[in-house]
């Protein structure tokens, strides 16, 4: 039985779902995208129901009181039937795809004043996004704050610029033994994103051949058909 993030906040208890599992013998997966640690509060119920077989894997929350070793990291996954390889065009306009916090903004702002301008879209992340994002060759990410765990944290956005073909640039997330750093290019200071951006639109092949090398990893790794093998350890051909 897998359980999606979704399940949060509904009549579903972990009373109900032991006695399944108790009826059924069956093996318990449940995934948890969210970033807020108040909706935890189910998987940790979860957690100590002492529940056989249970298995909960989590792309947020990491290095944050409501973390848990029992969770297993995994990283956001893409959804390939949305989030398609096509074709951009060469555009020095860099994108991000976010809400723009306080912290966000001091950051484009210091971007502007470089010189480099930064399209904000705060309300395409599905379908949209993957049309817009034909219109730009580079994309961002941003922390959401200066305060939050930047360990193994990253936003859907990550795998999903890479899955379109995106040069995208992350922030400094410790994302060890997930990319090798020529798969994914970092930035660990607001100079150093200016320099890698910089650096991009001048060097547009270099910058895409090591977000392709990104894309592959996603694509064999971090889909939701890949991690549903995972969460159901099953074999799909």
């Amino acid at each position: 039985m897998h359980l999606g993030g979704s399940c949060k906040g509904a009549a579903l208890t972990a009373y109900k779902v032991k006695q399944v599992q108790s009826d059924t013998g069956c093996d318990v997966s449940v995934f948890f995208g969210d970033p807020v640690p108040e909706r935890f509060e189910f998987h940790h119920g979860l957690l100590d129901a002492d529940i056989p077989n249970l298995k909960i894997y989590s792309a947020a929350l990491y290095g944050t009181p409501a973390w848990r070793p029992e969770v297993i990291w995994v990283l956001h996954p893409t959804d390939e039937s949305i989030f398609r390889l096509v074709e951009h065009r060469e555009n020095d306009t860099v994108l991000f795809v976010g809400q723009l916090t306080p912290y966000r903004q001091e950051i484009v702002k210091t971007l502007n004043g470089a010189g480099i301008r930064v399209e904000v879209v705060t309300d395409k992340y599905g379908i949209e996004l993957a049309e817009l994002s034909k219109d730009y060759s580079i994309s961002i990410g941003m922390p959401y704050d200066a305060e939050r765990s930047q360990i193994r944290y990253c936003s859907t956005r990550l795998p999903n610029a890479l899955a379109m073909g995106l040069i995208y640039i992350e922030a400094g997330f410790d994302l060890r033994g997930v990319f090798e750093p020529n798969e994914l290019m970092q930035w660990h200071s607001v100079d150093n994103l200016i320099d890698k951006i910089r650096h991009c639109q001048n060097n547009p092949a270099r910058g895409l051949e090591i977000s392709m090398r990104g894309r592959d990893k996603v694509v064999k790794n971090w889909t939701f058909d890949k991690l549903a093998q995972q969460f159901l350890n099953v074999k799909i051909p």
